[in-house]
């Protein structure tokens, strides 16, 4: 049954696909033919380029020479004019020069020159040693220390000894302490310089060396102040001997 009802409409429309077919067909074609003969009726003609060619001739090539007077015979003698030969030149040859050695010295008699002139020296001693110094000391050795003691020694540069801070306050004689600028007396300031101090044999301030600083015026005014203290000589096997010690100054604003 179903068979026969899907044949039924099978049959019943085919009449009307065809009738469609046939019109888009028909409607396609003539869109096309349109189409193609729209484009024929607006062909525009193209005209042909206008070119135009110049020649031109070449100029035409010069005459040749005349020819030389005298015929065949100066023909012959420019063609049997000789060539000159090129001879290679040597080069000259190099001659290292020789160093010439330069003359040797004649040797002098020892004899004849003390005949002719004194080794010594003007304002030296009679008798004196060649090569010694004027004004040393007779018996001196050659290249002594002047002041020096004949037939002495060198002394040994003495080394200063390092006290204790309060070994070196005791040797303390005389001396103002160093001044605190009111400047930097503000309220609960407080500054600390470390100071190295030589002391001669004598009991001058050879140096003063700042090791800790505080404040630049503060520094200068203790190395002006301990530079004026006096110390009593530091004895050493009956021997005054140089001596450093560190120093501490406190300043304390109250």
């Amino acid at each position: 049954m179903a068979f026969e009802a899907y044949r039924s409409q099978t049959a019943t429309r085919s009449p009307r696909r065809r009738l469609t077919y046939a019109l888009s067909l028909a409607l396609h074609a003539a869109l096309i033919a349109a189409g193609v003969a729209y484009s024929f009726w607006h062909i525009e003609e193209l005209s042909p380029p206008n070119l135009r060619v110049t020649f031109m001739s070449a100029s035409p090539p010069p005459p040749p020479p005349p020819p030389p007077a005298g015929g065949g015979a100066a023909r012959k003698k420019i063609a049997q004019k000789p060539k000159t030969a090129i001879v290679p030149t040597k080069p000259p040859d190099i001659v290292q020069p020789r160093e010439t050695p330069p003359p040797k010295p004649e040797p002098k008699d020892d004899d004849d020159d003390d005949d002719d002139q004194p080794s010594g020296v003007k304002g030296g001693a009679k008798d004196g040693v060649p090569g010694g110094k004027i004004g040393g000391t007779p018996g001196g050795t050659l290249g002594g220390t002047p002041g020096g003691t004949p037939g002495g020694t060198v002394a040994a540069p003495v080394v200063a000894k390092l006290l204790p801070p309060n070994m070196g306050a005791l040797q303390k004689i005389s001396g103002a302490d160093p001044a605190f600028p009111p400047a930097l007396r503000k309220p609960g300031s407080s500054y600390a310089v470390l100071a190295k101090i030589c002391v001669s044999r004598t009991g001058d301030v050879e140096s003063v060396t700042i090791m800790k600083k505080a404040d630049p015026v503060l520094d200068a005014n203790v190395i002006s102040a301990v530079k004026g203290w006096r110390f009593r000589p530091l004895m050493a096997n009956n021997t005054a001997v140089p001596f450093c010690y560190p120093a501490t100054f406190e300043f304390k604003s109250q």
